[in-house]
């Protein structure tokens, strides 16, 4: 019951990368799986390694399709006129493997730096009240840098991670009052809807009955989702706005189409 209201896959899907959730994940992993992980592998290494493979493919299987839609949705929100399925569909195909890799190194990183941050904001008592603000100034800055990284490589046609990458630091660095100011209020409305579903809806469901806690639980991913989208649609609004609008999503899906038309 409880593991159906706290650690949903498709959740995963929907949020794409969060970096608090990832670590929600590992730790209320760790802690709540560590003793039967033991009893399982101690009949061999075989038991260890298949328990690494799942590790490392689940999170890889939660990023492919956020992977594969970003640029879609992007192109979306760049482009001039009416939604077209074929631009969007070339669009998800052209930037899937970028995206993929900007996916799981924001994956790892996160993983591997943002724990040992907290850990020692917490063990410093008094200083964490010191502490606390920069790192939330720090996810905030690096939330808008990986996610302006893509808006830029869609906007300027690039799959070349660095040109993005010089691209999105100008841009955010630039007009930092603008960007923080959209990405700390997504920020905070997505922690203000965490607290009031783990820990006002949660408390109170019955967890007997299964298709109410669905019903809840749906509906929180479908509320996160509009939250990234939205957040999304501001980033590349601002963008159009700083900037004129983009003919460069329009330009590199012609000429992709153009380049599988037979001579």
């Amino acid at each position: 019951g409880s593991g159906l209201g706290h650690r949903p896959a498709i959740q995963d899907v929907a949020d794409g990368l969060d970096a608090w959730l990832v670590i929600e994940r590992g730790l209320a992993g760790l802690a709540g799986t560590a003793p039967e992980t033991s009893a399982e592998t101690a009949g061999g290494p075989g038991g260890a390694l298949a328990a690494l493979l799942l590790m490392a493919g689940l999170p890889l299987a939660t990023w492919l399709p956020p992977a594969f839609l970003e640029g879609g949705i992007l192109h979306t929100f760049l482009q001039a006129g009416p939604f077209r399925w074929r631009p969007f569909l070339t669009a998800c195909w052209h930037w899937w493997a970028l995206f993929l890799l900007l996916a799981a190194a924001q994956g790892l990183a996160t993983v591997l730096l943002l724990p040992p941050l907290v850990f020692a904001i917490a063990a410093g008592g008094a200083v964490a009240w010191i502490g606390l603000p920069v790192l939330a100034l720090l996810i905030v800055a690096v939330l808008a840098l990986t996610e302006y990284i893509r808006v830029l490589a869609v906007a300027r046609s690039t799959r070349n991670p660095f040109q993005a990458f010089a691209l999105a630091t100008r841009f955010v660095f630039r007009r930092p009052a603008a960007v923080f100011g959209l990405y700390t209020l997504s920020l905070a409305l997505v922690a203000l809807l965490h607290a009031l579903y783990r820990l006002g809806l949660m408390p109170l469901l019955p967890l007997q009955q299964w298709l109410l806690v669905l019903v809840v639980l749906q509906t929180f991913i479908l509320l996160r989702l509009g939250t990234r989208l939205a957040r999304l649609a501001g980033a590349c609004t601002l963008l159009r706005h700083a900037e004129g609008e983009l003919a460069g999503p329009e330009v590199v899906l012609e000429k992709a189409s153009l380049d599988r038309r037979p001579a």
